[in-house]
């Protein structure tokens, strides 16, 4: 069930509502519309003729007085103490709306800054349908083809830009913006404790995070056979009422097999699945959820919905974990723009720039690399090369990406989000690369703390974390035996979600449903192109144009629910 709460400030009718959330209701000004389930990760406090509403859920003990507080001290100037959480904040008196995000963006929320009407709402596709002129911002559109994500504030439309992260918003009576600050800058300054001190500090972190965000709770907890979902089965194991899932391509999936024996170490029930076939029969839901912010194909989370909301009120994702406790494999300041190019740039995204965004843009790679300059320049600050490619990563990359995906689950069940706190993010900048480096950090954490689980074979090894430095040829060698294997079985193995999508002859017929016949997409580009582009796919798939196909069906759909 829906653990979405929306609001919607302004004048005009809200047009559009999420799925599984009650109708609008006003007050004022001010509507919200929340889930239909008895729990409401929605709060509303009210003093001397003014309201602050919490949306989300913080991960520290905090009055209502001592929030208010905060928030006052940051209208009056003395900056913001920003409490840990997945949350925003919106504080309403008689003249003025302000807005807070928390420190790494992962509540949204949008402005529409029109000519009609001015409008604040954490539904975008309910701005972006009621919006009179509607008119694309190419910039926006071009970084979310190249990249998957729209860069900084923007979104498939100009005039409706997205609330920043660790900013404050003033707003007059008429939602014009009187007032933007960002309260919060990133720091560096390493530490002199050693490996033992560090463990317990992050150790303390996590507990007292999830004490908190668990407490009267049923938690479920996706179990991978990686790093991060291990260390956190492992700092969950003492708490009750949680439980465990996974899902791989098929029977014999390698991350199941992983998954449930994590589990099991630490005595957790576990739930794991075969991932289904769902793209075009729970579109409706996707679309809703991620408001096409990420490419709909990438949202497994979608697979476990029904699950979530019977089974669980919060999902503890183990996100960004691998981004604080590995390095970045950049050495130098000059190797930030080619890193940019090559990782975060993606392979598939050649033919969306060609055949639709050099029409608007006419250099798009430059004015991508111009982007990413720019954000680099505001940091000049931070010696550490590779501590400001994590830097531009969470700005940009989770704030955009990851904090869409995550609203996936938001369909099921509020997600939890302990290395988003800000007390890791803290943490984390005073620990220098070359101690998290290749995730010996992490590896020797959860030796430290969960040998019985460091004796379980790392996916990405092949081996344990006692010897998956030893095995690391042999590991080249068991994947090349079992590419072998399917070469002479001719087993297709699928590694990616459209592959189970796409590559069969309803989601073929399902594809052109979508992208052709288009009338809005057809007047962007040409649909024997878009025929093309299908065909190529299928006679020769690959990663690139899987990641076309991929953008160009959200960005299809986009058009399609909003134009027409």
């Amino acid at each position: 069930m829906s653990t979405f709460c929306d609001i919607w400030i302004g004048s005009k009718q809200p047009v559009r509502k999420r799925k599984g959330n009650s109708d609008w209701k006003k007050k004022e000004h001010v509507y919200w519309s929340l889930p239909l389930t008895d729990k409401s990760f929605y709060r509303v406090y009210e003093r001397s003729g003014q309201q602050l509403m919490l949306i989300g859920q913080l991960y520290e003990r905090l009055s209502g007085e001592e929030l208010f507080n905060r928030c006052i001290d940051s209208i009056n100037g003395k900056g913001f103490n920003d409490p840990a959480g997945h949350y925003i904040l919106f504080l309403i008196e008689d003249h003025h709306t302000h807005v807070f995000t928390n420190r790494l963006g992962t509540m949204h929320a949008y402005w529409s800054n029109s000519a009609d009407e001015n409008i604040i709402s954490t539904n975008y596709l309910a701005i972006a349908k009621s919006k009179q002129n509607k008119e694309l911002d190419w910039e926006g559109v071009t970084g979310f083809l190249a990249m998957g994500y729209f860069p900084n504030d923007t979104t498939y439309l100009k005039g409706v830009s997205l609330f920043e992260p660790a900013s404050y918003y003033c707003f007059d009576t008429q939602l014009n913006l009187r007032k933007k600050e960002r309260y919060w800058q990133w720091t560096q300054n390493s530490t002199s404790a050693n490996s033992i001190q560090l463990f317990e500090e992050l150790h303390s972190i996590l507990q007292s995070s999830l004490t908190v965000a668990t407490k009267g709770q049923r938690v479920v907890l996706p179990i991978s056979g990686g790093l991060d979902s291990r260390m956190l089965v492992g700092e969950l194991s003492q708490y009750d009422s949680v439980q465990g899932f996974s899902y791989g391509y098929t029977d014999s999936s390698p991350e199941i097999k992983i998954a449930e024996q994590v589990a099991d170490a630490l005595g957790m029930s576990m739930y794991s699945y075969v991932m289904p076939d769902y793209l075009f029969e729970q579109m409706n839901d996707i679309v809703d959820a991620v408001e096409l912010f990420q490419y709909v194909d990438g949202t497994r989370q979608a697979s476990a919905k029904d699950w979530l909301s019977a089974n669980a009120d919060v999902v503890v994702g183990g996100h960004w974990g691998d981004v604080w406790m590995d390095d970045m494999k950049v050495s130098s300041h000059g190797d930030l723009l080619p890193a940019f190019q090559k990782k975060i740039i993606k392979r598939g995204s050649s033919w969306l720039l060609k055949h639709i965004c050099t029409q608007y843009i006419s250099k798009p790679q430059e004015y991508l690399a111009d982007y990413f300059n720019s954000f680099i320049s505001r940091h000049d600050d931070i010696q550490d090369a590779d501590y400001l490619m994590k830097i531009y990563k969470t700005d940009q990359w989770s704030h955009r990406w990851t904090a869409a995906s995550l609203r996936m689950y938001q369909s099921g069940a509020f997600p939890i989000l302990p290395f988003y706190d800000n007390r890791v993010v803290d943490f984390f900048s005073k620990v220098s690369t070359s101690t998290v480096a290749d995730r010996e950090f992490q590896i020797e954490y959860i030796k430290h703390y969960y040998e019985q689980l460091a004796k379980i074979k790392w996916q990405q090894y092949d081996a344990n974390l006692y010897n998956y430095k030893g095995f690391n040829n042999r590991s080249l060698a068991y994947r090349a035996a079992h590419k072998i294997k399917r070469t002479v079985t001719r087993e297709k193995a699928i590694q990616r979600n459209w592959e189970v999508f796409y590559m069969h002859d309803a989601g073929r017929k399902k594809l052109k449903e979508y992208l052709l016949g288009n009338k809005q997409l057809s007047e962007v580009v040409p649909e024997e192109m878009v025929e093309r582009l299908i065909r190529d796919l299928y006679e020769s798939p690959t990663g690139a144009n899987g990641y076309t196909v991929s953008m160009l069906l959200t960005f299809s759909i986009f058009l399609k629910e909003v134009f027409e």
